[in-house]
């Protein structure tokens, strides 16, 4: 035996008659220990511990159920995305298509009408109508130009 062993400590005559000689230095300390404690409080920890052993496998199971839930609401989700802005892509394509006509039909009527295009074109600028965001910046350049006018008048 080795000098810094525990059992070293421990007459030799002692380790070879005693009743501990088959087992580990961690099963006779739990021996030990179980003659301390009262088995009624040791009955009652297994209990809540097995009690919090089933909590965690509910709770466990619940969180699998709304992880795989997600997941297919996820998949879902994303093939619904990719069919939207499939359809927004060729939306705009459509629109570009359609402003380019437009364009085509306009160059095409000021070229063959010229005065009445200009007539049409300059009445319809004229009577355009505002929607509420070009309001409100024409009241803001309205109020700093009257602004600017009133601080060149006393300077």
């Amino acid at each position: 035996m080795a000098a810094d062993s525990p059992e070293s400590e421990v007459p030799a005559s002692w380790m070879e008659c005693s009743i501990y000689q088959n087992y580990t230095a961690s099963e006779v300390l739990v021996q030990g220990l179980a003659g301390v404690i009262n088995q009624k409080d040791v009955e009652l920890i297994v209990r809540a511990q097995k009690k919090m052993l089933q909590r965690f496998e509910k709770t466990n199971e619940m969180l699998t159920n709304v992880n795989s839930l997600s997941a297919t609401r996820l998949e879902k989700a994303q093939t619904d995305f990719k069919k939207h802005t499939q359809m927004i892509v060729d939306m705009k394509k459509d629109l570009d298509i359609i402003f380019k006509r437009i364009g085509q039909i306009k160059c095409k009527v000021a070229s063959q009408h010229p005065t009445a295009y200009a007539a049409v074109s300059s009445s319809q600028i004229a009577g355009e109508e505002d929607d509420e965001y070009d309001v409100m910046i024409k009241e803001k350049k309205e109020r700093e130009a009257a602004a600017n006018s009133s601080s060149q008048k006393f300077p």
